[in-house]
Parts: C-alpha cells; structure tokens; sequence
C-alpha cells in the first residue's frame, strides 16, 4: 500500500503545480491589463500602450522558468547570483551607495577605534602566566588623615612575603632610573629594582640570556641588569654580543645578563609611558633599609595566588601579617604610624584609571553608530519604495518570499560589508592620531593597533548593523503584493507603519545626537574651569631642564654643589634669561612626600607632606609668592641653623589661628628645622586636586634622596619658540662644557606640563565633542532626507492642495511643522538619554554638574534649531511644487 500512497501524493503535487501556474498565468494577465491602463493614464495610445506593457512582461516564460531552475539550483548558486545581481544594483545607484557606505564607515570606524583601545587596556590579557591570579599590595596609613595608597617598608616585604600562607610567591620591585654612560651620549634610562623571584611569579622568562638567580638579589653582590627589547634594539642594534657586555649605571658596573621579550612591561601600574622600565637590576635591600620600617614606604608587592585561594582570602591572611608585624615591632608602629594593607586584583588595578574613560568613549560610539545604522536604515527605507514594482514583478513572474527576502539582505549585507571595510580603513588614522596626540597617561596607548581581534569586532559589527538596517526594508519588501504594488503609482504618502518606523528612526538619530551634544559641552565647560584654576605659579616663558648628579659620581655633597651653583651662574647670564633656580621637583610633574613631626606634640604623631629641595631664587622663578615671612638665601648653607618654607595650606592644618613663622618641626627623626617664610598654595600632583601641605628645603642645606635631582627652571624675556629652542641648546653646551657624562632629559617648558596634566581630560573632551559634532550632523541629515522623501512622496497631494486653493505659504508650514515636531520628541528622548547614562561622566567633569539647566536647556534648543534648518529647504520645495506638471494626467 505503500507505493499507493507516494502515487497519490505525486498526483495531487503535479495538480498543486497546474493551479499554481494556472493562478500566476491569470496573475500575469491582470498585470499585463493594469500596466496597460496605467500608461494610458500617461498619456500614450491604446495600442501604444499595450505594446509598452508587453515589451515590459516579455519573455514572462523564460522569467518563470528561470525562477523554477532558480528553487532546484544549490544555496551556493543562489547566494552566488544574488551577489551578482546586488552589486549591479548597489553600482547603479552610485550616489546612495556613497552615502551608506560613508555613514556606515564613520560610525564602524569609531567603534573599531575605540574597541581596540578597550581591548588593550581592558580586555586583553597582561603580558603574564596566568593574570588573573596575581595581585598587587599596597598600603594606606589612615591616621595620618589620608586614604592615598603608597607601597611598603622593605622590612615589611620580606614579613608578608615569609608569613603569609595565601601567596605562591611574592616579589618587591621599586622604579629607578640611571645614568648610562661611558657608550657614546650619556643617556638616562627609566629602571626598576626588583627582587629575583619578580620574573619566575610573572612566568615571562628572557628571550636571550637569563633572569636573576637569588644570589644576585643580595647586598654587595656583583652588579647585574636585564635590559628590554627596545632598549636592546634602539641602543645596541639587536647584537646578541650585549650578553656579557658591562656597562655603567650612575658610575657602578653593571653586566647585562639577558634581554626580555618584545611586549614584556613592568611594573605595569597605570605609570605614564615615560615610567615604563628599559632596565632591570636586583633590588638587593641594604641591613639599614630593612631596619628602618617608617623611613619610606616605596616598595611595590606583586603575589601569585595559592591554588584554591580566592582575592578575599588573601586579604584577611595579610591583614593578619600586617597586624603581626605592628604587635612585634611597637617602637616603629605607634601614635599616627599604623598601616592598612590593601590586595587588588593586578588586573583590575591596571585598568582602573582609565575604566571610566573607555567606557565613556564606548557609549559615546555606540551611539554614533546607532545614529548611523538609523541612517542608512532610512535610505534603504526610502528606496524600497522605488522597488515595490520591481519586487512585485519578481513575485508575480516566480520568485518566492523567501528569496526575495534573502536577495534584500543580501544587498544589505554587501553595504554593511564595504562599510566594515572602509570603517577598518577610517579606523587606522583615527588610532594612530590617537598615539600621537593622546595622553601618555593612558596605558598602553602607544601599543594599540587594529589588531584580528578589533578585525573580528568589525565584521561582528557589520553583521549587527546588517541586521539592524537591513532586516525591515528586506521583509517590506519580500511582502509587497504584486496587484498592491502595480496600483501604488495611483496612490499617495507612506503607509502608516512605514511613517511610524522612520519617524521613530529620526527620533532616535536626533536623541542620540542630543545625549552625545550635552555630555561634550559638559566637558567643554569642565575644561575651562580647570584651565582657570589658579596655578599657584606663573608658568609663562618658563623652560625647565632636567639632569642628574648620580651618588656615585658625585658622592661628596660639596663637590655636586660647587657644580650645580656655578651651573646657575652661567645659566643667569645667557641672552634672553631673565632667572634662573633649581628644584628637585617641579608642580605637576613629579611628586614626592616626607614624615615630620611638629615640635611640642607626641613623639609618634607625624604627618605627610610633600616635599621638594629648591635654590634660592626659586620662588620669584616660578611666580610662587611668599606671603609671610622671607625666601631662602645663599646665607642658608649647610653651617647656618635648617630652615624651611611652608604652603599656606600646611599652615593653615598644622597652625591654625596661629603665625607659622619661627615655629620648628622634626623631619623623620632625622634634624630639627625652622619655618622662615609661608609661600602660596601650589597645584602639585594635577590641576584638579586641591593644593597639598608642602615643605620647601633649601637644596644647598639639605642632604637627602631627593638631592642628585635636578631640574633647572629658566624664566625669559620672550615667549617666541625659536628663542627657547635656543636656551635649550645653550643650557647642553653650558651643562656638557663642566661634566661630559651629565645626562639631559625632560626638556620642556612648565606651559606644556601644564598641557600634560590635563591631557586626559583634553582628550576625553575632544573625542566625545568630536563624536558629539559628527551625531548632530548625521541626525541633521537623517532628518532632512526624511523630511525630503515625505516630500517626493506627497507631491499629488501639495498639487492637489494648491490646486484647490490651499497657500503656499500652509505647505511649507505643514512641511516645517512635522520636522519641528520630531525634533521637539527627539530632544525629549534625548534628555532622558542622557539623564540615564550620565554617571559615565561624573569622573571626567570637574566644578560642572552633570544637571547643568543652562546646558540642558540650551542644547535641546540647538539641535532644535538645527532640525528646523534641516526641515526649511524640503518645506521651501514643497511650495514650489507646480500643479499643472503633476497633475497633468488626472
């Protein structure tokens, strides 16, 4: 009974097959009629037009049996035909092929240059065995009044790294920077110190050469250096002979032991690029230095979790160290001294600077992307209106839904694919822009690229954006009904849904807009606030030199300042040098703080402040005034009684209501100093926290780490380029001319560290005003387009209108009138937007809240404004449509 069955079932698909063409042959017919009246209509004869409507249904056979070979051919094939046949349509329309893939690829190009940043910073992994399980130490000392996080006393690294029972391996490390000489330039180069077993726990061993072994981690052992791959290349032409090769490091022997991998960074903690380490040497901690547990707390601690052991675990295991150490040692950890130990995730912490930033900049793209999708989503809109015929000729002759659907997002896809490609193309500039122009505190900045992942991202993206422009042009089209279709012509405006769909899509572009054009005029104002704030300095016609006088080549203190003040004189007799000092730390570029303790208060109640040696002469370099008391002198040498200058703000904390001036304090237990003068607060560490407690040494009085650092600051007489590029060569002669070995380096001026501190923020603000900028103008153009297609598509109606007396001036309004009313949604949408993703911002911002009211009132009104201009040409041609031209074949 079987095969009765499978003959039935033939039987009644070969009659299915004949109703089916019997059904398209009377469809055919009823097309043929309608297209015929339809030209008459036009104006063309009877038999005129008959024959037109033949000549475009001819060859109806061979069009029905090439859509019946199409069913049986492979997938391949058909996608392979319908690759043909839509890159023959995209090469007809050249201009809306230009404006989608132009659109496309600056939104996919942004979104790939900010994903590539992402990944770098965020996303992809450290250079290290096995991220995830290391963690980084740090420590704050809370009753000093301070959650600022430092490192750890040398005594107590080697307490958490022997008594804790929740680490692997610990390892120490410290930044450093030498003298290299003795091969040419002396050159200075950024280290770090670090203990031997720092290579093994990162799991990154040398790609020529070795690491350090324990033995060289000692005091007194014989010097020993890993160098980096750029260092290796840059300075020693990549010659594997520089295995064995010594060298000299601040005038002490150093044999280079092995070099590392291309890639291979550390410490890696968020330090600007300049801190990145070239050089590696043992950290090899002094007998003193583990002695004194409050001296300093320098040293950086990375740990490799136990297997098993989870980051919290950890915590409480070295609070426990912690609390050990202070119960046995109570000499040192007393009165404000107690420490509070901190365990970070070394990844996380890597990243947490620049978090809130990417994230911002994601936002920020994504929504230039979505207004870009919401574009070109318009366009395909607007020109499958043109195609419902050319669909319902393909229905009519054969073609099935489903293939018209695939052949629309076929179409689709080859947009978003040339969009995908011309965005990787955008996004190359755009990254390495960012290199050049970005701010050196952005980790790893210098080492983004469009790398297979961001390629990987794009083609993701350009899928997305397939399926979000492509998807309902492509099913309004696979659904058009072939007798709905050939009637259209005599019909006017959009379908309700169609309306109701692009008129969503402009409210989204013009909110999108709105969100990215409120957050960069925040940062615009954020900016400003900052540049205003007062400096404490005066950084105009002010150029700054840097070497150092290393211990070991200068070990006698008086010798170095026989140099350092004969170096003065020469420099203040230099043409165009109105004043010269020194200092060992400069505002806004280095930093660095000192324990003292105010005289007639406890023994163990210190305090933090920071610190730097300056010569005298220096306030009146650097604009600083001295508001009570007086300045340092040459009589301020090392027989006279220690001095000091203070901030107002440390006056103010440690003074109050009481005149500074001839007090004394203790400095680390080490000397006695007295206060002569109080100088103005000065912004230290960024332009955007308040002004430290400071302490001013006279670097001519004072013996200490900070001495063999030197910065010479020169105030001139002009501010032209061409004269500081001068002094600069000048101040290497006159430097070169006494010590041939003195290494020269951060040479700048204090207006472009001033332009470092906040070039974060600076690029924060460019890059969304610039995304901000570019929204508004796709938004603008999405809505004119819009605006111009509902135009075209109601020109019957405005003739008709006219026609019967209506105004031209009403056509225009009703035109401005349904433009100023999706700006007026737009920008509502927009608000709310913006509401709901601005806590993005409030890290960026600075004396600027994120509810500004002039701010959200004055962009609504901008875009609004901006809408109306981009209504205004579409109205003007909608009163210039001529009745007679239009409706000439009513």
């Amino acid at each position: 009974m079987e095969w009765l069955r499978v003959f039935g079932a033939r039987v009644r698909g070969l009659f299915r097959r004949r109703q089916l063409d019997n059904d398209r042959d009377a469809e055919f017919r009823a097309h043929l009629e309608m297209l015929t009246e339809e030209n008459i209509r036009k104006g063309m004869a009877p038999q005129e037009a008959r024959y037109a409507a033949r000549r475009e249904f001819g060859g109806v056979e061979q069009i029905r049996e090439a859509h019946s070979q199409q069913r049986s051919l492979p997938v391949i094939e058909n996608l392979a035909r319908d690759l043909r046949l839509g890159i023959r349509m995209l090469g007809r329309n050249p201009g809306f092929t230009a404006v989608a893939v132009i659109t496309l690829a600056l939104g996919i190009g942004a979104n790939t240059a900010v994903f590539s940043l992402a990944n770098s910073v965020l996303i992809r992994q450290l250079p290290y065995r096995d991220p995830q399980q290391l963690l980084l130490l740090t420590e704050t000392l809370p009753q000093l009044g301070g959650g600022d996080e430092v490192g750890v006393a040398a005594g107590e690294y080697l307490d958490y790294r022997d008594q804790n029972q929740s680490l692997s391996q610990v390892a120490a490390y410290e930044t450093a920077a030498f003298n290299l000489t003795g091969d040419g330039t002396p050159l200075r180069v950024q280290a770090a110190s670090v203990s031997a077993s720092a290579f093994s726990l990162l799991g990154v061993g040398a790609q020529l050469g070795r690491t350090f072994i324990d033995e060289e981690d000692r005091a007194g052992a014989r010097g020993v250096a890993v160098i980096s791959d750029a260092l290796w290349r840059n300075h020693y032409s990549a010659s594997r002979d520089v295995v064995g090769k010594t060298v000299r490091l601040d005038e002490k022997p150093f044999t280079i032991i092995g070099v590392m991998p291309r890639g291979f960074l550390f410490p890696f903690d968020g330090a600007p690029l300049s801190e990145r380490a070239d050089l590696w040497v043992p950290i090899a901690f002094s007998a003193d230095r583990l002695a004194d547990r409050v001296r300093e707390f320098g040293v950086g601690v990375v740990g490799r979790l136990k297997l098993g052991v989870t980051p919290a675990q950890a915590q409480q295991d070295i609070l426990r160290v912690a609390d050990n150490f202070m119960r046995e040692h109570p000499e040192n950890y007393s009165g404000t001294i107690r420490v509070s130990p901190r365990t970070y995730p070394f990844v996380a912490h890597a990243a947490a600077k620049i978090k809130p930033l990417v994230l911002l900049l994601e936002a920020a793209v994504l929504c230039v992307l979505l207004i870009a999708c919401a574009n070109v989503a318009n366009l395909l809109m607007a020109k499958a209106r043109s195609r419902r015929r050319e669909m319902a000729v393909r229905s009519a002759v054969g073609a099935a839904r489903g293939r018209l659907f695939l052949q629309c997002l076929v179409e689709s896809s080859l947009l978003s694919l040339l969009g995908a490609g011309a965005g990787a193309a955008v996004a190359a500039p755009l990254i390495s822009a960012a290199r050049q122009y970005g701010p050196a505190s952005l980790p790893q900045l210098q080492d983004v690229t469009v790398d297979p992942i961001a390629l990987a991202f794009t083609l993701v993206l350009s899928v997305i954006t397939t399926l979000s422009f492509g998807l309902i042009p492509a099913l309004q089209l696979s659904r058009v009904s072939p007798q709905v279709a050939m009637k259209d012509t005599a019909q006017i405006g959009r379908s309700q849904a169609t309306r109701r769909l692009q008129d969503a899509l402009v409210i989204l572009e013009i909110g999108a807009a709105l969100a990215l054009l409120i957050g960069g005029s925040l940062l615009l104002q954020s900016f400003v606030h900052l540049l205003n704030v007062p400096t404490g300095f005066r950084p105009q016609n002010t150029v700054v030199v840097r070497t150092l006088f290393d211990w070991s080549r200068y070990s006698d203190p008086l010798k170095r300042e026989a140099v350092q003040k004969e170096l003065l004189n020469r420099l203040r007799v230099l043409p165009s040098v109105r004043l010269a000092a020194e200092a060992s730390h400069l505002p806004l570029s280095e930093a660095r703080q000192i324990g003292f303790r105010i005289e007639g208060t406890g023994t163990d109640e210190f305090r933090w402040a920071h610190n730097s040696l300056v010569s005298p002469g220096y306030f009146q370099a650097m604009g600083i005034s001295i508001l009570r008391g007086r300045d340092f002198t040459e009589q301020d040498d090392r027989k006279s009684t220690n001095v000091a200058v203070i901030s107002e703000t440390l006056a103010r904390h440690s003074f109050p209501n009481q005149d500074p001036v001839g007090k004394r304090y203790n400095w680390g237990g080490r000397a006695d100093f007295t206060i002569i003068g109080v100088a103005a607060d000065v912004r230290v560490t960024a332009l955007d926290a308040d002004p430290p407690p400071m302490i001013y040494n006279s670097m001519f009085q004072v013996e200490s780490g900070a001495s063999s650092r030197t910065a010479f600051v020169l105030k001139l007489d002009s501010p032209d380029e061409s004269v500081q590029q001068g002094i600069f060569q000048s101040v290497q002669q006159q430097i070169w001319s006494l010590d041939k070995d003195l290494p020269i380096y951060g040479v700048s001026t204090m207006q472009s560290l001033m332009e470092d501190s906040v070039s974060q923020r600076r690029f924060t603000m460019l890059l969304i005003g610039g995304f901000g900028v570019l929204a508004l103008l796709l938004a603008v153009i999405g809505l004119f387009g819009v605006v111009s297609y509902v135009v075209v598509l109601r020109q019957q109606e405005l003739a008709l209108r006219v026609a019967l007396g209506a105004g031209r001036a009403n056509l225009g309004w009703m035109v401005l009138k349904q433009g100023g009313l999706l700006g007026v949604a737009g920008c509502v949408f927009g608000l709310f937007v913006f509401m709901m993703g601005s806590p993005l911002l409030t890290s960026s911002l600075y004396q600027t809240s994120r509810h500004d009211l002039p701010t959200l009132l004055l962009a609504p009104l901008i875009l609004f404004l901006a809408t109306l201009c981009a209504s205004y040409w579409p109205a003007r041609r909608a009163m210039r449509v001529d009745p007679m031209a239009l409706l000439r074949y009513e």
